[in-house]
C-alpha cells in the first residue's frame, strides 16, 4: 500500500506545472487591484448626504409644514 502512495507521489510531483509568473507577481498584481478597488470606494465616500432630500425645517426657506410663504 506504501509503494502506491509513495509511486502516486512522486507522479505528482513530476505532472506539478510551474506558474506562468513569478510568486511575487501575483501580489504585486493583487495588491494593485485592492487599491484600485479601495480607490473606487473611496471615491464614493459622503455621497448619500449628498444627495438625500432635505429634511423638514432645513434646507431652502418655505419647505418646512405649516409655512404660510412669509420669511422669518
Amino acid at each position: 500500500m506504501s509503494d502506491r502512495v509513495i509511486a502516486l507521489v512522486t507522479e505528482g510531483e513530476e505532472a506539478a506545472r510551474e506558474l506562468p509568473m513569478p510568486v511575487i507577481a501575483y501580489f504585486f498584481i493583487t495588491f494593485a487591484l485592492f487599491l484600485v478597488a479601495l480607490a473606487v470606494t473611496w471615491s464614493f465616500r459622503n455621497t448619500a448626504y449628498k444627495v438625500q432630500a432635505p429634511r423638514r425645517g432645513e434646507g431652502t426657506h418655505g419647505t418646512a409644514s405649516g409655512s404660510d410663504g412669509a420669511h422669518h
